[in-house]
């Protein structure tokens, strides 16, 4: 027999026994998929799913487990189920196939539960589809509305209600915690939108309307997502005054712990005035400590863009910095990227 707590019951169990308890207990699985360097992962584990409503819910239909996607059998898990953002909650039958994954976090216990009723097929959105399209305004109803299409995936529908809903606020109202999942989904707010531009403007009201944490955290992870975008080669249109005027915004909000992203700004103004000066004390001093999973994705670009203005002097550091690196990655497939690209491609660089 297995003890239900109040709080959500993670069991230490490696995904083949978790399945494997599913199946005999006749429920389903849920993996939570973090990461150590995780904003909104840490939040969700101390904030929401120790709440007594997410653990009776979850404790009576899933074993529960978790997994750092960086350690241990956690990149093969996020290789097979397509992890890609965090946090992320994979919904398993017991066969293993997935039924949905839940991909951020929740403002509330609530609107967690809310999610994963709609993924498990428990509420539909036709009637509610209805309702909206007679009239109906209700801010209850227009709310539990958007949270349907939001976790059912309809988001074109969902930023044409959520555009309707924010324009009938004031100032005030729009910093409400009821409010904030709007904000905080990139695909109903993304990037460049009127909503993160007024989040930008008004960070102290969202601090004192929904906290600091969920607030820093999601300005963290959007100020990540644009500068990474540039780092990567993604963005490949990004202007000196567009970097700087990022670089303005970040120093704005005052993201404490978050240095990494002003040195980010450092490293994209460089790439684009081709100053490799100004790049290489950088490169070594967000690369030689950063995780594998972003070294696979970071390290080579702003490198190559730079190709024809490191000194020889550069690049000795360079073929220095990607061989140290290379012995110290776990990633197999990286370490052996690291090492050709120091004998390979630093030489002709």
């Amino acid at each position: 027999m297995v003890r239900l707590f109040a709080q959500t019951n993670f069991r230490e169990l490696n995904l083949a026994k978790a399945l494997e308890s599913a199946n005999s207990e006749g429920k389903m699985v849920l993996v939570d998929c973090y990461t150590s360097w995780c904003g909104p992962c840490k939040i969700m584990a101390s904030k929401i799913l120790p709440l007594k409503e997410v653990g009776d819910f979850l404790n009576e239909r899933f074993v529960c487990v978790k997994y750092d996607m960086e350690k241990e059998e956690g990149p093969e898990i996020a290789k097979k189920y397509g992890v890609e953002a965090y946090p992320t909650f994979l919904l398993l039958r017991a066969d293993g196939t997935l039924i949905q994954p839940l991909v951020g976090m929740t403002s509330t216990g609530e609107e967690f539960v809310y999610k994963v009723k709609l993924a498990l097929g428990d509420i539909s959105t036709v009637k509610m589809d209805s309702l909206y399209a007679s009239g109906n305004r209700m801010t209850r109803f227009v709310l539990s509305y958007l949270k349907a299409l939001q976790a059912t995936k309809q988001f074109d529908k969902a930023r044409t209600v959520s555009n309707e809903l924010v324009k009938s606020l004031n100032d005030s109202q729009k910093a409400y915690v009821t409010y904030w999942f709007i904000y905080e989904d990139i695909n109903i707010s993304p990037i460049g939108s009127e909503n993160m531009a007024y989040l930008l403007e008004h960070v102290d009201n969202f601090r004192k309307g929904v906290g600091v944490e969920p607030v820093n955290a999601k300005l963290a992870a959007l100020f990540e997502t644009r500068l990474e975008d540039i780092l990567r080669g993604r963005n490949k249109n990004a202007s000196l005054t567009e970097v700087e005027k990022i670089g303005q915004q970040l120093e704005a909000c005052n993201l404490p712990g978050r240095e990494d992203l002003s040195d980010y700004v450092v490293l994209a103004k460089a790439m684009i005035m081709k100053d490799a000066g100004q790049a290489l004390p950088v490169c070594k001093k967000l690369f030689i400590p950063m995780s594998d999973e972003k070294l696979a994705y970071l390290y080579f670009h702003p490198i190559l863009t730079l190709k024809g203005k490191w000194s020889d002097a550069h690049k000795k550091e360079l073929d220095k910095m990607s061989k140290e690196l290379s012995k110290r990655v776990k990633n197999v497939v990286l370490k052996d990227g690291l090492l050709n690209f120091a004998n390979a491609m630093i030489p002709n660089l």
